[in-house]
């Protein structure tokens, strides 16, 4: 049994080693970044950690109380049948996970076999025939919000100090996704359970109105006396239709004030997680240069996905992150330049005039309409902030002739890019913008987007006279079409 207490950032033991680490680091990153379910977030969690280390079992148990633990998802899942003190488990049952949680820091059973289980962790080992097991703890700010478990099954395993000094770090990162997810499902118990007792009361209102209107019509047609007690029911029907109405609206007010308020936290936990790896990145960059750019690039391109998705957050409440990673959606290159051109509405103004040159026919490329929408929406932006005075920007999209190819041209009447500064464009956080007008990722995003679409994008432009982009695509052929 091993075990060992980690600092607050990456040293050198825990830094990804291999491409394929960065890759499964970063997929992980964009299926958490890409929903606020909280079942769907332990579920990545399991699923990329598994990967990431090679390891045939996870399952990953949150803290219900502080003497019990949840499970909140495994890999591969679980037969159906599986005892009740699997799922939620007592947390004085299970001595290494008890470690775990208070010391804080990752336990390695080596084998099994040779270890001293109590009776719970034996059932475990049993259902899973585990061998070599891995307590992670996920960490934030002193505090544990779950444990992670991997394991091996028929075969005992040792387990690298790079491997579990990675998993550990990335195990506490995470716990910032969990926390952020764990606040979203909470929000949205709450904004249910007000939308419930709103509906009750309405129906309770309902019915006393109805109870009351009856009591009117029967007493509508007696004497003076039951005049006068009409009228009093009447006075009585009127305030309760305004304590109706304050109702409503107080309960509408105070749940749009609580999604607000959570919609803040999900924004600053998800930037806070981004910043940090961006400041540990940058030391170790900064300190240990790296010969190799592209492993260099991977970890930027993650950073800015995570920018984008905190972007999207911003741009509207009422939509909660419809983006995926799929690549297999039908886009209509038409369509995807007005709505951006429908989101920068309000940012395009009166001196500058859209001239759009759309081809007639809906063509469609394969891919991620979101990203597509992403990549224009930059492009259009830097078209719109170059333009000082009057001008004009130019969208006009054709195909070629044999119809395989998609080509989208945007041309603006700006002040164009010094010669100098052409070929740097493309690049992460080079930007000609004021410090503090811009982070310089807009273009290299809509590149490497481009680029994923297995397309290409090139830009040419005189200072002073205007910048012209033109991006080509793949199109969907129609034979493909109508296999679809």
């Amino acid at each position: 049994m091993r075990s060992n207490k980690l600092g607050g950032f990456m040293d050198k033991s825990s830094i990804p080693k291999s491409v394929r680490e960065l890759n499964i680091l970063i997929k992980i990153n964009q299926d958490i970044i890409s929903t606020l379910v909280f079942e769907d977030v332990l579920q990545a969690i399991s699923n990329g950690m598994s990967e990431l280390l090679n390891i045939e079992t996870a399952a990953v148990y949150t803290l219900h109380n502080e003497h019990e633990l949840l499970l909140g998802a495994t890999t591969p899942p679980l037969p159906p049948g599986v005892p009740l003190e699997v799922r939620l488990a007592s947390i004085d049952d299970h001595p290494h996970i008890k470690r775990a949680i208070q010391d804080r820091k990752y336990i390695v059973v080596d084998d099994t076999k040779t270890a001293k289980l109590s009776a719970s962790e034996q059932s475990i080992v049993e259902l899973r025939n585990l061998r070599s097991m891995l307590f992670l703890p996920f960490v934030l700010k002193g505090d544990v919000l779950g444990v992670l478990i991997l394991g091996t099954c028929n075969e005992a395993r040792e387990y690298s100090q790079h491997e579990v000094n990675l998993g550990q770090t990335i195990a506490n990162h995470l716990a910032v996704a969990i926390q952020n997810a764990k606040l979203h499902q909470d929000i949205k118990d709450h904004r249910d359970n007000l939308e419930k007792l709103v509906h009750e009361k309405t129906q309770d209102l309902k019915t006393a109105i109805e109870e009351l209107q009856a009591a009117n019509d029967e007493l509508y047609d007696k004497n003076e006396i039951i005049i006068d007690q009409n009228s009093e029911l009447k006075d009585t029907l009127q305030h309760l239709k305004e304590t109706q109405a304050q109702l409503l609206q107080s309960e509408k007010m105070a749940s749009l004030g609580t999604l607000t308020a959570g919609v803040a936290h999900e924004i600053n936990n998800p930037l806070n997680f981004i910043m940090g790896a961006y400041a540990r990145l940058e030391k170790y960059f900064r300190n240990k240069p790296d010969p190799d750019f592209k492993e260099s690039d991977i970890l930027l391109e993650s950073i800015k996905e995570g920018v984008e998705r905190i972007s999207n957050i911003v741009r509207s409440l009422n939509q909660f992150s419809r983006s995926s990673s799929a690549m297999d959606e039908e886009c209509c290159i038409n369509s995807i330049l007005d709505n951006c051109l429908t989101i920068l509405n309000n940012k395009i103004p009166s001196n500058i005039s859209i001239e759009k040159r759309f081809n007639l026919n809906n063509f469609k490329v394969r891919g991620n309409a979101a990203n597509l929408h992403h990549a224009l929406l930059n492009i259009l932006t830097n078209s719109i902030q170059a333009i000082d005075d009057e001008g004009i920007i130019s969208i006009t999209t054709t195909k070629d002739t044999m119809g395989s190819i998609a080509s989208v041209v945007i041309q603006d009447t700006g002040r164009g890019i010094k010669n100098e500064d052409i070929e740097k464009v493309m690049e992460p956080f080079f930007t000609t913008k004021d410090p503090g007008m811009g982070t310089g990722l807009g273009l290299s995003i809509a590149y490497s987007i481009i680029k994923e679409h297995k397309g290409s994008i090139a830009l040419t432009s005189d200072e002073g006279e205007g910048t012209h982009v033109h991006i080509k695509l793949p199109l969907i052929l129609q034979t493909q079409q109508i296999k679809n």
